[in-house]
């Protein structure tokens, strides 16, 4: 499917969006829906427990590590609603209180901007909390799909506001990555809705307006247009490949 893919990683792809697709088709309980698309997150264990052992030994990664939380982070809808049903479970009042006005402190500054100059503001998530994610259970996918191996690397591009330094793990990247694309293309096969979202700004409209979920379930687009995330010249869509009717 995808030319950057090894054949592993193609059959992952495949496997991954086909098991989705044809679980959203036979899901009758609208309440359901979503349930789906976090089991399907199970896959990303999967994918790193069979990964070489020299790309999981080389794995950086630690909680306290949190360069890559301020870092911008286009999602789709499900990924989004995902987290707001944790926040919603395991967060008290008055947490919840304080991520809404931090979420919406992100929603005012990140609005007009270019991704460019989003990537560059270096903002930390707002779902960052003492040096570690506190939904770490209910990520985004691209959150749970990186991985690095230089720490130190890690915070140098983010003292320096790029990413020069390659801190990609190569063993699990394409993995990763494979799950990633083969969930979301599912779910946009599936007729879902499919655009890419500025996380920070979905989360804080999904916190605020309980219609959220109820459009993604009729197959609407969930957010407002300013929530929206694209690159120039982007047309909006998570991403790389819309194949169509790939899954059915």
């Amino acid at each position: 499917m995808c030319a950057a893919f090894s054949p592993e990683e193609d059959t992952m792809f495949e496997k991954t969006g086909a098991s989705v697709f044809r679980r959203l088709r036979k899901t009758r309980n609208p309440a359901d829906l979503l349930a789906v698309v976090r089991s399907a997150h199970k896959e990303f264990d999967r994918a790193y427990e069979t990964a070489p052992s020299a790309a999981r030994a080389s794995v950086a990664c630690r909680s306290g590590c949190d360069a890559c939380c301020h870092v911008p982070v286009g999602v789709q809808a499900h990924e989004v609603l995902i987290v707001a049903q944790y926040v919603q479970t395991h967060f008290s009042p008055q947490e919840l209180d304080a991520l809404i006005a931090r979420a919406a402190g992100h929603r005012a500054a990140f609005a007009g901007l270019d991704s460019a100059v989003r990537t560059a503001l270096r903002s930390p998530c707002v779902l960052l909390r003492h040096g570690a994610c506190s939904v770490y259970a209910a990520r985004p996918e691209a959150c749970r799909s990186h991985h690095s191996h230089d720490a130190d690397a890690c915070r140098t591009n983010l003292a320096r506001g790029n990413e020069d330094l390659d801190v990609y793990v190569a063993g699990l990247r394409g993995r990763m990555f494979a799950v990633m694309l083969g969930i979301d293309q599912a779910v946009a096969e599936a007729g879902f809705d499919g655009r890419a979202y500025d996380f920070g700004s979905a989360l804080h409209e999904a916190l605020t307006d309980v219609l959220c979920a109820a459009r993604w379930v009729r197959r609407e687009p969930a957010f407002s247009e300013s929530c929206r995330e694209a690159a120039d010249g982007d047309d909006g869509e998570s991403g790389v490949m819309r194949a169509e009717g790939y899954f059915q």
